[in-house]
């Protein structure tokens, strides 16, 4: 008797087959089969593909159990994608939205009857179906919380469809919001309008008196329209109360390139960037697919996660929710600003990138020459994911002993270490930045430095450090912290899987979303820009530790291109290098194997800029 395992439609059935049965499949599985993994996903990914903190009590059964089923921690358990797409389906095909209730079904039934009524005979577009799908290809990962409301329209980022029209007026949207959401909903729900959905109610996105660039100066009208009240607006957000305490976030996409972040000037968030190809396109359909599959993309990541008006606040939120996964919280992490000290001595500003404007370009343009441009892939979420950092309590030492950085996990910290004249040390050279830009050529110099930034410093120079022995290291200050460990690597892996996913599929917009993301977030780290409830996200140490992890890759390869090739750079932009070589070089030796984050390659030359502007001739 041979056992088979047949899966088909999101069933497994098992079949014990006798002699014949056993020839006839085992025939089937050679002359038709091709050997093929069988691939489940977890809990974790079924939670964030359908949106859910918790599986649904009429979810299927898992497909697979790996270990045994029989001990509480001593299993995993596994759906077929197709099991997870059924369940999809048939939720899809319901009458209710995912946060129905009894009580406002009825509710929720005149308000679409009315809608429908009042919009028919004013409408030439045709009406879409309530409950059909507009499209089947993205995820129900963010319906819980997302509608967009177009002017043919409302519909779920998965694409089915809520309302079959568009909305009557302003005052319309407080009710969509009372009969589509409870009370107290787990996350802010999230209505997002397009130009035409405005247009249609007479709301003037387009002001006469020139264009708008704040979103806070057209409050008056967005209360007055929806009847609510505006606690916040930027970007194109509006945090709106309605009758009843209920609350929402308004979104007008029209207005999302206003109040743009000053280190990210022309980014529309999910929108896009302005004068590139990551816009939305003018047709009202294809913006609103486009943006549901961003949408659903980014709430794809994880738990909790959703667009924001900042990228830095969804990177929070990511953190948030894995560390809760992972049930990292119970590690007690709080805002910890630089001490007193640390903040005047350094006016907050400790491990600054490859030393700033170095620049040894010639003063005459060399024609045969062009310019290379070689950076990291990733660098600050290479660098997230492998620093120790520090947590719990922060002290002062009163003694200190340097031999700790001869341990293979130095205490996490900050150090006021005195360093001899560059000029004292072995190997350095006036053709490559200074290892830390506080550092001086000709007398000794006195900074604050991270852990990082000791290890570095003590590095041998071929590898990028200044060749400082740990005897020798002049530590006269130091604040320590209780505990540490990678505490973002979660966090940056969950990041480096979608980045990946973005490069295989070529998309460009998911790619700019990840990046914007990282590097928001870990900026902002040094700032105490944050809600009463993100305050733990305030960790400047943390920051200029990432910062001396990239700035220690960036030296060691720009000594590894000196030492082996005999070429060094002109100029540096944090971790940017440019070199000045000769047309005919072999650029191939700038890149960096594997091609993984934090590894170098060629972004740019201006042999291509010449190309193009001769084809443009």
């Amino acid at each position: 008797m041979t056992r088979y395992l047949l899966t088909t439609a999101g069933r497994t059935y098992r079949i014990d087959a006798d002699g014949e049965t056993s020839d006839i499949l085992q025939w089937y599985i050679e002359s038709q089969g091709t050997p093929e993994p069988l691939i489940a996903l977890s809990r974790q990914q079924v939670l964030a593909r359908i949106g859910r903190s918790a599986l649904p009590t009429d979810f299927p059964a898992p497909d697979m159990v790996i270990g045994d089923p029989n001990r509480e921690t001593g299993h995993t358990r596994g759906w077929l994608e197709s099991s997870v797409d059924g369940w999809e389906a048939a939720l899809l095909n319901s009458d209710a939205p995912a946060a129905e209730t009894d009580t406002n079904k009825a509710s929720r039934e005149m308000m679409d009857e009315a809608v429908a009524a009042e919009t028919s005979s004013r409408s030439d577009k045709p009406a879409w179906t309530p409950r059909s799908r507009l499209w089947a290809d993205v995820p129900m990962a963010a319906d819980d919380r997302v509608v967009i409301i177009s002017s043919l329209g409302v519909v779920a980022p998965s694409g089915k469809v809520i309302t079959g029209q568009s909305m009557p007026s302003g005052q319309a949207l407080g009710n969509f919001l009372a009969t589509h959401w409870p009370r107290s909903p787990k996350f802010l729900p999230q209505l997002w309008l397009t130009y035409e959905a405005l247009e249609s109610i007479g709301f003037a996105v387009d002001d006469s008196d020139g264009p708008i660039t704040s979103s806070s100066a057209v409050t008056g009208v967005v209360e007055q329209y929806f009847d609510c009240k505006v606690s916040n607006a930027k970007a194109g957000w509006f945090t709106c109360k309605f009758a009843g305490d209920r609350k929402a976030y308004v979104v007008l996409i029209p207005l999302m390139h206003t109040d743009p972040s000053s280190k990210r000037p022309g980014d529309m968030g999910v929108a896009g960037y302005e004068d590139s190809g990551t816009e939305l396109p003018e047709d009202e359909l294809d913006a609103v697919k486009l943006l549901a599959e961003r949408i659903a993309w980014l709430a794809n990541i994880a738990d909790g996660v959703a667009p924001s008006s900042r990228w830095s606040t969804l990177g929070a939120s990511l953190l948030d929710a894995v560390r809760k996964r992972g049930r990292q919280d119970t590690k007690a992490i709080e805002a910890c600003p630089y001490p007193a000290q640390v903040a005047v001595e350094t006016g907050g500003d400790i491990e600054p990138a490859v030393e700033p404007q170095w620049d040894r370009r010639p003063h005459r343009a060399k024609e045969d020459k062009i310019d290379v441009e070689v950076d990291q892939r990733a660098a600050y979420l290479a660098s997230a994911g492998q620093v120790e950092l520090g947590y719990g309590k922060l002290k002062e030492l009163s003694k200190i002993d340097v031999g700790v950085f001869g341990e293979q996990k130095p205490p996490f910290g900050l150090w006021r270490l005195t360093t001899p004249p560059c000029s004292d040390l072995d190997g350095l050279t006036k053709k490559l930045p200074r290892p830390h830009a506080s550092m001086q050529w000709d007398e000794p110099a006195t900074f604050w430095v991270t852990t990082r930034g000791v290890q570095q410093l003590t590095a041998p120079v071929e590898l990028g450090g200044a060749g400082l022995s740990i005897p020798e290291l002049v530590i006269d200050e130091a604040w320590v912290w209780s505990q540490q460990g990678r505490l973002l690597r979660t966090w940056a892996d969950a990041l480096r899987a979608k980045l990946i996913e973005a490069r295989e599929a070529e998309r460009e917009d998911y790619q700019d979303f990840v990046k914007a993301i990282y590097t928001t977030y870990l900026g902002r780290m040094a700032s105490d820009q944050w809600q009463p409830s993100q305050k733990q996200h305030q960790q400047p140490a943390w920051y200029a530790a990432i910062r001396a992890d990239t700035r220690w890759r960036a030296m060691r390869y720009a000594r590894m291109m000196a030492d082996t090739h005999n070429l060094y750079p002109v100029q540096a932009e944090l971790d940017a290098w440019i070199y000045l070589v000769d047309r005919d070089q072999d650029l191939s030796i700038f890149n960096e194997e594997p091609a993984v984050n934090g590894k170098y390659r060629v972004k740019w030359t201006s042999a291509e800029d010449d190309e193009q502007g001769g084809g443009a001739a």
